[in-house]
């Protein structure tokens, strides 16, 4: 033990906690903890947790939450999260363990001379995760997840582990300022649910889900919580009703080793129903989800045939994972049936081996065996989970964090379906895939040349979406060349980037050609030719052109970022002929690449509310597919002839922008410039009622905004679509008009529109 460790330390207390215990009182979570891991772990390896339990409390000694608990409670009750996956013992250590080596004076080489390389590493790659600092939050959380990527490749405990800790902070929200708890809701939701879902974590996955949509949403969870309650008794029943049929008649053929049981549904998975189908709680009957678990797969498609000599089949709902897995690994059979009363019943049916697969997802890969040898790391697990190796490739293509975020979170997202090649092999793609996006998944000089396509031996365009089970066969032309426009239609990252690439590639030797000619006209005033340069000019080039090489600097020339009459009379201040003064003041005025003023780090002058780094007096536009507001994430890009168009951090159009165009950007504070009125634009869908209109308005107003148009239509199911263009000072003002609409009744949903399709006559 550590030097350090006080000889009081808390005692190896192996009885299981009961449960009266205090959830605050580190002993009853740690006897929790022993008894939790007395189910599957061998008992002599129990000293090594309380070995960590004394090192972590001693470290954490003098350390509180916001609550007011000793801070040990967190990393025990994370450790306790990870037992329900029944994971290793490592990974128990590392979780007891995760804060020490950023929160407190232990070292890594401290874990590793007291718990061995194996946890080192683990609470290396954690501490790693969670250290570094960024300047936005878009570029904290886009930098963050590709920490997260790399640790997660390197092991994957160390994403389980992070996971349980997102899990633990989410349940213990409360004594957090709004704003934050906000801020981690919806980090939650949008990376680390989609990404216990795609590591097939579905009990992690939904508990986030339903505690993120108590924090954002808490009025409709209430409403469904309570709903769910009244009927507590009646689903109980139901329930057990299906499950006793289906045991029953599935005996009748002779299962054996059968196990039937069913659950209701998570609140946010209702909710989505809800909002997706614009459906009342009311009008929603599959609430539950029932489970077959038989011995083999014979017996699967066996007990399917019975559910469906039983109950009619829905058309359109039956999914077989068993001959086609999802990327997590998950097997299954999925089917909706109708049942005499009319109510449809959703029915898994899957194998015991199957059954452990979904409960513990990629944690089975760790499931406690009695061995010393711990899993094979990160070669195992990239063979093993094709969409990780897909993810590591990004990360190496993908420099800009943003790009690699979106890139990531589309495929974290997105359900599987199942086409072929002519050949008859599986190509797995993410629903709404395109011919296009099946092109560059078979091979990028594919996809680059593609011209059309063959879908089920019909003709179709590239744009084409497929669909389970297509037969596809694309056609090429070694004459054809990605455009633009494929980036619209095209849904899965690798295509996306391999356009991007393309075209950023086309328009780097564009403007290097352009560059060239520029230059080397400007280099004939000077008695010199482009092609006779010395080392000595280029070098002199590169200095004041701030490029490593020549053809950077044709490149920036050929953008606009650099004139090429300013960079020869910095670099030839003694050749270049004098011109009339009012020519040169016209070419200095044209022109985005201006040294800095003197004064060093001193922040330039605001334009329009923004500062540029490193680039005065430049025009500033604000990119009309985003418009971007005071206070969230902003990237530039120099755009010839009008300055510098500033984006939205997570602008998709931004993202297909040449990133050596890219100037970083920030919003001035008020003091340095009155940001003044910004365009937004909202769409508010309703139910179709008297006063939704005036409701929605007035709480527009109240919060300072000026509606400029309004835009009404009625849908088919009777929901009300209102769009609104606002001005308005910032993001905050944005956000608060949402949350007060959100919490009028029959509003179903908010949403900001990244551009405005208001018709203006």
């Amino acid at each position: 033990m550590n030097s350090n460790s006080p000889s009081n330390s808390p005692t190896n207390t192996k009885e299981p906690v009961n449960s009266a215990s205090s959830e605050h009182d580190p002993d009853a979570i740690y006897r929790e903890l022993v008894g939790n891991l007395q189910s599957y772990m061998r008992e002599e390896k129990l000293d090594i947790i309380q070995k960590a339990y004394q090192f972590a409390a001693f470290h954490h000694r003098d350390q509180k939450r916001r609550s007011g608990e000793p801070y040990i409670t967190h990393p025990l009750a994370v450790a306790n999260i990870l037992t329900t996956l029944r994971i290793d013992l490592a990974s128990i250590v590392a979780a007891i363990l995760h804060d020490t080596v950023e929160d407190t004076d232990a070292t890594l080489e401290d874990v590793e001379r007291e718990f061995g390389a194996d946890v080192s590493n683990l609470v290396d790659g954690l501490t790693k995760i969670s250290k570094i600092k960024f300047r936005s939050s878009q570029e904290r959380l886009a930098e963050n997840f590709r920490k997260m990527v790399l640790a997660m490749a390197q092991d994957l405990r160390v994403i389980l582990v992070k996971l349980a800790d997102r899990l633990h902070n989410m349940r213990t929200l409360d004594n957090l300022p709004q704003v934050k708890r906000q801020r981690i809701a919806e980090e939650t939701l949008e990376i680390y649910a989609p990404l216990a879902n795609r590591l097939g974590l579905y009990g992690l996955k939904s508990e986030m889900e339903d505690l993120c949509m108590r924090e954002l949403k808490y009025d409709i969870y209430r409403e469904i919580s309570n709903k769910v309650a009244i009927k507590k008794a009646e689903r109980e029943a139901y329930i057990a009703d299906v499950r006793n049929i289906l045991a029953n008649e599935l005996a009748k053929y002779g299962f054996t080793n059968l196990v039937v049981y069913g659950r209701p549904k998570h609140f946010y998975s209702i909710y989505k129903k809800m909002v997706d189908r614009g459906l009342e709680f009311e009008d929603i009957h599959d609430l539950f989800a029932f489970r077959i678990i038989v011995d083999n797969v014979k017996d699967c498609y066996e007990a399917l045939g019975v559910v469906h000599a039983m109950w009619k089949p829905m058309p359109g709902r039956f999914k077989d994972y068993i001959a086609m897995p999802k990327a997590n690994l998950y097997q299954s059979l999925h089917t909706t049936v109708i049942r005499p009363n009319g109510e449809p019943a959703e029915i898994q049916i899957r194998t015991h081996e199957m059954n452990q697969t979904c409960e513990l997802g990629v944690a089975a890969h760790w499931v406690y065996k009695e061995r010393n040898a711990p899993p094979q790391g990160a070669n195992a697990d990239l063979k093993k989970f094709s969409w990780l190796r897909q993810i590591m490739e990004w990360q190496k293509e993908i420099k800009d964090p943003d790009e690699f975020l979106e890139a990531v979170k589309v495929d974290l997202f997105e359900e599987e379906i199942f086409v072929f090649t002519p050949k008859g092999d599986v190509i797995q793609l993410p629903s709404g895939a395109t011919a296009l996006d099946f092109a560059f998944n078979v091979h990028t000089k594919i996809g680059i040349t593609t011209v059309g396509a063959k879908v089920n031996g019909r003709m179709v365009p590239i744009k084409k979406t497929l669909k389970n089970g297509d037969i596809v066969e694309i056609l090429t032309s070694p004459q054809q060349k990605p455009g633009k426009d494929w980036l619209s239609f095209v849904t899965t990252s690798k295509a996306r980037n391999k356009i991007r690439s393309y075209l950023r590639s086309e328009q780097r030797e564009r403007s290097r050609a352009l560059g060239r000619e520029m230059l080397a006209q400007e280099l004939e005033v000077l008695g010199l030719e482009f092609d006779k340069l010395k080392s000595g000019d280029v070098e002199l080039l590169c200095k004041y052109g701030k490029e490593s090489t020549l053809e950077d600097v044709l490149v920036a020339i050929g953008y606009g970022k650099v004139n090429p009459r300013e960079l020869l009379t910095r670099a030839y201040p003694n050749k270049l002929p004098k011109l009339p003064a009012e020519k040169l003041e016209s070419q200095k005025s044209s022109t985005v690449d201006k040294p800095k003023s003197a004064g060093g780090d001193k922040k330039p002058a605001a334009n329009g509310g923004i500062l540029v780094h490193g680039i005065e007096n430049v025009l500033i536009n604000f990119a009309r597919c985003c418009h971007p507001l005071p206070g969230e994430s902003i990237v530039g890009f120099i755009t010839r002839g009008r300055g510098v168009t500033v984006h939205r951090g997570s602008c998709p159009r931004a993202l297909d922008l040449d990133p050596q165009r890219r100037v970083d950007v920030q919003w001035a504070s008020e003091a340095e410039s009155n940001h003044g009125q910004h365009a937004a634009f909202l769409r508010v869908t309703a139910k179709d009622r008297q006063g939704v209109l005036a409701e929605v308005t007035s709480a527009i107003s109240s919060c300072g905004a000026n509606i400029q148009r309004a835009q009404i239509r009625v849908t088919a199911d009777l929901s009300g679509i209102l769009e609104f263009e606002m001005t308005l000072q910032s993001l905050t003002q944005l956000q608060a008009i949402i949350r007060k609409v959100e919490a009028i009744p029959f509003v179903q949903k908010v949403e900001r529109m990244s551009t405005h399709r208001i018709n203006r006559n």
